[in-house]
Order: structure tokens, then C-alpha cells, then sequence
């Protein structure tokens, strides 16, 4: 090649799909400068491109993350059993059976307790989750793992949601959920208690599945402070999860885009 040759094909237009590539490329880089953002692998990460009005397919996504040496940041898993089911506590059958389909929000709720390490010891983390969206809809921190606990959560819940009688409240056999103050405060709403099997972690897989969530999206460190751990599940609930993080059981939506959906879809049959 001439020199003058050469200096043509520096000087020249990138083409097309250099130009896409670069394009989906930086959009990644800019998706992956949020908060827990740099989890998302190319499914998700596919539609964070493709709402920020960029067109392309998801291969395309996992091609140029691999080119550009971008992986889903998976922070250190740990895990720590805070199920105590060595207790004389009436124990409730398992009424979902595995069974997680749903036909609309307020018909189960799922409910479990993680710890949080923090240099003063541990914080512990109760949460519900609406099973048919799969948002967070109450939760509460403690540094006790008490009935208190899980009943504060409850209460949370229940204030937000308003739900009617017939509720599913599923857990596992912990003594929390097995104490007669909180099987009190559901009877009160007439709220339906059921239960896991002894050691079965896939009978509440979906809760289970937001602890995960948690645990490698947002704990990178050890908190200081159960104050500050507090804090963290707060951001990560209301600012991440709950408002942003897509789901793909939700047809890679969040849950509170999901319930807006539902929401709309009433309001136009009832037109």
C-alpha cells in the first residue's frame, strides 16, 4: 500500500457497524457508572441499551461486553443459616407446594430473614416480597432476630398494601414466623399462614432469590454501623430494586414498572 494510500484509509468514515459498536460500547460503560448497575450481565444490560433508544440485539450486547472485557460484577457470596426450626411452635402446611404462579398482586406474599454482617456485630434483615411482582412492599432491620422483628415488616406491609382476607403469608419454620405473636397479627387480618419444609430452601425460592440479589449487588464491604447497613438496604430497595432492577420473570421490567402495567391494563378495561 502507497503512502497516499494509506493516509485514505485512516482518513475514511468508520463504517457502520463500527460505529454501532462503538455506540453500544460506550452506552454500556455509561450504564455500568450507576449504582449496581455493573452486575447486570447482556440479558439485562441488553435492555438498559435498548431504553436508552439504541437499537441492536442481545448477542450484539454480549459480543461487544466480551470484546471490551465487561463481565457482571459478582461480589463474594457468603451465607449464613438464621432459620432456628428446633421449637415446639405450631408449624403451618406448606400451601404453595413449589407452586409460584400467580394471577395478580395480594394474593402471596413471601417472607424470610438474612443477616447483614457489620463490625458491631450482626444486622438482620426481614422482608416481604409480592410474589406476583416480586417488589419489596416491607421490610424492617434489627440487630435482634426476634418476633419483633418480622411483625414490624409485617405491619409495614400491611399498611402499604391493605390486604384483603385470604392472603397467603408464606416462610420458612423459623421460630419468628412460628410464634404465637405473629401468627396473632395474622389472624387479626385473616391472613392464611403456610410454611416450607424443614430445610428446604427451593419451597421460598423466590425470596431466596432477592436475598441473593442483595447480597451480591449492593454488600461489597462490611458496614461500619447496623446504621449504616440500614441505610444500605434502603437505597437498595427504593432507589434499585424495587424502581429500577429488571426481572426477568418480569419480561425484564421492575416491579414497580410491572405493577404500573397492571394498574393500566385495569383502568383501559374498565373504559
Amino acid at each position: 500500500m502507497t503512502r497516499a494510500a494509506y493516509y485514505r484509509f485512516v482518513a475514511r468514515d468508520p463504517s457502520e457497524t463500527k460505529v454501532k459498536e462503538m455506540q453500544v460500547t460506550q452506552a454500556i460503560h455509561e450504564i455500568r457508572l450507576e449504582n449496581h448497575f455493573d452486575s447486570y450481565g447482556s440479558p439485562r444490560m441488553h435492555r438498559e441499551v435498548i431504553k436508552q433508544g439504541i437499537q441492536c440485539c442481545r448477542n450484539t450486547v454480549a459480543k461487544y461486553m466480551q470484546k471490551a472485557g465487561i463481565q457482571a460484577n459478582r461480589r463474594t457470596k457468603f451465607r449464613i443459616s438464621t432459620t432456628d426450626s428446633n421449637h415446639d411452635q405450631p408449624i403451618a402446611p406448606n400451601r404453595l407446594n413449589q407452586d409460584f404462579s400467580t394471577e395478580d398482586i395480594n394474593q402471596v406474599w413471601l417472607t424470610d430473614i438474612t443477616y447483614i454482617p457489620t463490625k458491631e456485630g450482626f444486622t438482620y434483615l426481614c422482608a416481604f416480597v409480592d410474589l406476583h411482582s416480586r417488589k419489596i412492599i416491607g421490610w424492617k432491620t434489627s440487630r435482634k432476630i426476634d418476633s419483633e422483628l418480622v411483625i414490624e415488616s409485617l405491619d409495614q406491609a400491611i399498611a402499604f398494601r391493605s390486604p384483603s382476607a385470604g392472603l397467603i403469608v408464606h416462610s420458612d419454620r423459623g421460630s419468628q414466623y412460628a410464634s404465637a405473636a405473629f401468627r396473632r397479627r395474622l389472624a387479626e387480618r385473616e391472613l392464611v399462614q403456610s410454611m416450607s419444609r424443614r430445610g428446604n430452601c427451593y419451597d421460598n425460592a423466590p425470596m431466596e432469590s432477592f436475598f441473593k440479589s442483595y447480597k451480591t449487588e449492593e454488600v461489597q464491604e462490611v458496614y461500619g454501623t447496623h446504621e449504616h447497613a440500614t441505610r444500605g438496604v434502603s437505597e437498595y430497595i427504593e432507589q434499585f430494586y424495587n424502581p429500577r432492577r429488571l426481572h426477568s420473570s418480569l419480561d425484564y421490567r421492575s416491579p414497580i414498572d410491572f405493577e404500573q402495567a397492571i394498574t393500566r391494563t385495569s383502568l383501559v378495561g374498565e373504559t
